[in-house]
């Protein structure tokens, strides 16, 4: 049976696996039924099967993202109304405004381009500064406690969150190696793939032999089919079209010169002047030799 099993997918050796198991284990083939080689295949499979069923990450990536939109709103809805609050000088107690700003300016900053962990330590760091007396008196002036109280609820919500993830991650990290787990298989199916080979001209086992090789024919095709387009062959057919290369980047075209002005300097010449016509002779199309102007007779005035 010819097949390369590492280049076969995921899924595509786990139903393989799944179904030489399941078809040497049908009640025609008691022979193979007890066999070791069955047994130790059967065994990976289900260990294979288990690890890809797990998820290959924590899941809460949506949930951390949404949870931190949520904070970064928060944060900078409460320093955008201070922002403008202190900036209207008629307005009462605008110099706690001011102050308060100053604070969210000086442990906020820039907090959407921070990673999650530097982002949360300068938001403890906000609420360590915040939640001292004055300020506290002064958020209850301007009547934003409640805003302020909204913003550390996010924060916690986030955390919670955060906390989720690294708690998953982890379990993921101690689950066994998916390429161990893969090699095993492989080496698993082969094994048990070339007991079937070595068997097949014996009675009881010729027959599951071929219902076997025609599943590994058909797992084969998967990624025979499944070949970068580098590697297909250009179709025999010569109505069939071709894939085309890729056009090569065309070339600006030079622009022309433009021509001096009052001369013709950047006039094109011939590379070969034309030829005179030959003395006496009247070649057609030529052009012919001007005549020498009249001299005047001897002894004239």
């Amino acid at each position: 049976m010819k097949i390369t099993l590492s280049k076969l997918g995921t899924k595509n050796l786990a139903a393989l696996a799944q179904r030489v198991v399941s078809s040497s284990k049908n009640g025609k083939y008691k022979i193979a039924e007890e066999h070791d080689f069955l047994k130790a295949l059967e065994r990976e499979s289900a260990e294979y099967d288990k690890l890809y069923a797990k998820l290959t990450y924590s899941g809460k990536g949506d949930d951390i993202l949404t949870a931190d939109a949520a904070r970064d709103k928060a944060f900078y809805a409460l320093k955008l109304y201070l922002k403008g609050y202190k900036d209207v000088p008629s307005l009462p107690d605008v110099i706690e405004a001011a102050l308060l700003y100053e604070v969210m300016e000086q442990y906020g900053g820039n907090i959407v381009k921070m990673t999650y962990a530097d982002e949360t330590a300068q938001l403890k760091s906000l609420f360590t500064e915040l939640d001292k007396p004055e300020h506290i008196a002064r958020l209850t002036t301007l009547k934003l406690k409640p805003a302020y109280e909204d913003l550390k609820a996010k924060q916690k919500a986030f955390e919670d969150l955060y906390a989720e993830q690294a708690e998953a991650n982890a379990e993921l990290r101690a689950l066994p190696s998916a390429t161990s787990a893969r090699a095993r298989l492989e080496k698993a199916l082969r094994t048990y793939l070339d007991l079937v080979t070595a068997m097949r001209t014996i009675t009881g086992w010729d027959m599951l032999y071929h219902d076997l090789n025609e599943m590994v024919k058909a797992a084969a095709a998967t990624y025979k089919n499944d070949k970068p387009s580098s590697d297909q062959k250009k179709p025999t057919d010569p109505k069939a079209p071709k894939d085309p290369k890729d056009p090569k980047e065309p070339k600006e075209p030079k622009k022309p010169k433009k021509p001096k002005e009052g001369g013709g300097d950047d006039i094109h010449v011939p590379s070969e002047p034309p030829k005179k016509p030959e003395e006496g002779g009247g070649g057609g199309g030529s052009t012919p030799e001007q005549p020498n102007p009249p001299q005047p007779p001897e002894g004239g005035e």
